[in-house]
């Protein structure tokens, strides 16, 4: 058991002088050589000239002889006579609509003409846009639990006419 304890001791001894022996020395062993690289060089890109179009002016476009410029069309639309001298009826006419659940949905800010029916048929001129191609009528007997008439126009089965009958 001596003979152990005796080889642990040499051997803690060897270990020791080892590891003191590997990183020692003096702190100050010489002038530290710095190397410095020159700087990167800054890649400058040229100026690349800018294309310029001509400018075209009206005097330059070309269009046929009978293209129409104007981008709205009138629609002239005849309004019925009042079914009735004692229930009044009232209209509009609106171009923003869609059908949900077999009932048509209109957005009344959107509507060209309101108006009461009188005893007399009424013509009215409709400025419209050429992207307004439909319209919905609503014809509301103004009394309790009365339902709207619902009217449909298409200038393309239509034209620019329209005589509303109810």
């Amino acid at each position: 058991m001596k003979s152990h304890l005796i080889t642990l001791i040499i051997l803690n001894i060897t270990i020791g002088i080892t590891l003191a022996g590997c990183g020692g020395g003096e702190e100050d062993s010489g002038p530290i050589e710095t190397v410095e690289s020159p700087p990167a060089p800054v890649l400058i890109p040229e100026a690349t000239p800018e294309v310029t179009k001509p400018t075209i002016t009206t005097s330059e476009l070309i269009s046929e002889p009978d293209f129409d410029f104007i981008s709205s069309t009138e629609l002239v639309v005849t309004l019925p006579a009042s079914p009735s001298t004692t229930v009044s009826y009232f209209i509009n006419i609106c171009t923003d609509f869609y059908e949900e659940n077999e009932k048509v949905k209109i957005n009344y800010d959107s509507c060209k003409l309101r108006t009461i029916l009188s005893t007399l048929e009424q013509p009215f001129t409709l400025s419209m846009s050429n992207a307004e191609s439909a319209l919905v009528a609503q014809i509301w007997p103004i009394e309790e639990a009365a339902l709207p008439v619902t009217i449909y126009w298409n200038i393309a089965e239509s034209g620019n006419r329209w005589k509303i009958a109810i």
